[in-house]
């Protein structure tokens, strides 16, 4: 993998597009690179449906990771509705995971 997505770079990248954008119901933000693609996943998980505020929120947080990287680096932005008493799937990489009892994750 090169440097531009290094693990580093994606977790950082994802964690300062994430400082105002975290929401209650957000339990989970992970990120991976598909070098060969040229495309960055980034999974948001929440818990159930998002309101319309919480998703507009990790959607910034979508935009400002994918400026992080030159085009022609493609992004998959994807928002999962995941209730509290069902196990997260994350990416390869989990920038943010909200406090939750262990059997709830």
């Amino acid at each position: 993998m090169s440097e531009i997505t290094s693990n580093a770079m994606l977790l950082l990248s994802l964690q300062r597009a994430l400082l105002d954008e975290v929401h209650a119901s957000l339990r989970q933000a992970s990120i991976e690179a598909d070098p060969a693609l040229q495309m960055i996943r980034l999974r948001f998980e929440y818990d159930g449906e998002p309101s319309a505020t919480a998703q507009e929120g990790c959607s910034c947080a979508a935009t400002e990771v994918i400026a992080d990287f030159p085009a022609p680096w493609q992004l998959d932005e994807q928002h999962l509705a995941v209730p509290a008493s069902e196990p997260l799937s994350p990416l390869s990489h989990i920038a943010y995971r909200r406090a939750e009892p262990q059997h709830a994750a």
